[in-house]
């Protein structure tokens, strides 16, 4: 199993791409994979990033998702999780 980060329950393509432009740009993110239609975002740590590096990038997850949020005025994604598979 890969190092990375699951988010579930973004309902439109406003929010997931918002998402998806925030978390590509860390550094230690090699590629987001957007399945709209399951509601699902896929994170892939960068191989050359330690696990430890990922997670600390990533630590800002909930505030981001609720800024991303917040700034689009969504009133579809109101239900967002996110999981962080080690690995």
């Amino acid at each position: 199993m890969k190092t990375g980060l699951i988010i579930e329950g973004i309902e439109c393509e406003k929010c997931s791409d918002t998402i998806e432009k925030k978390i590509i740009s860390k550094s230690t993110v090699e590629k987001v994979f957007n399945s709209l239609h399951k509601k699902i975002v896929f994170v892939h740590r960068q191989k050359s990033s330690s696990q430890l590096d990922f997670l600390t990038s990533l630590a800002d997850t909930p505030y981001l998702l609720g800024r991303v949020i917040e700034s689009i005025d969504c009133h579809c994604c109101k239900e967002i999780r996110y999981n962080f598979q080690l690995g």
